[in-house]
């Protein structure tokens, strides 16, 4: 009985649910696929599977944004999210630059960049889960 009744409580929507969310694990996807790809070709089409994810995500909102009020602060809060996904575009770019130089070391720096990147995206626009 109390199985049965759980099962019917409504589903929280997890982040991964969304559209954005769906967007964000292309990203993850395809910077796990060249972080530590050798291979000049394979690496440059898993940057340009990055960039169409990134492109993708740009005009969507953050959860965490989208609950907002209208007003000033929720311009500022998309404006930041938008200016983040593009300096990520734009890395993932490099990447796929690097990648055709074959000029692995450089990738191997931009893969940092694309961690601190990660990193401070989800600081900035993921609610923390209680």
């Amino acid at each position: 009985m109390l199985l049965a009744s759980a099962l019917m409580l409504p589903t929280p929507v997890r982040a991964d649910d969304t559209a954005l969310g769906k967007e964000m694990e292309s990203i993850d996807s395809a910077f796990k696929a060249f972080r530590r790809e050798t291979d000049p070709a394979k690496g440059a089409k898993a940057a340009r599977e990055g960039q169409e994810a990134v492109l993708k995500s740009l005009p969507l909102v953050p959860a965490m944004i989208a609950k907002m009020p209208a007003g000033e602060a929720k311009d500022k809060a998309i404006a930041a999210y938008r200016l983040q996904m593009g300096q990520l575009f734009v890395v993932f770019c490099e990447v796929e630059s690097a990648f055709i130089a074959k000029d692995i070391p450089t990738v191997t720096k931009l893969v940092e960049t694309v961690k601190g990147s990660k990193k401070k995206g989800h600081d900035d626009f993921i609610e923390d889960e209680e």
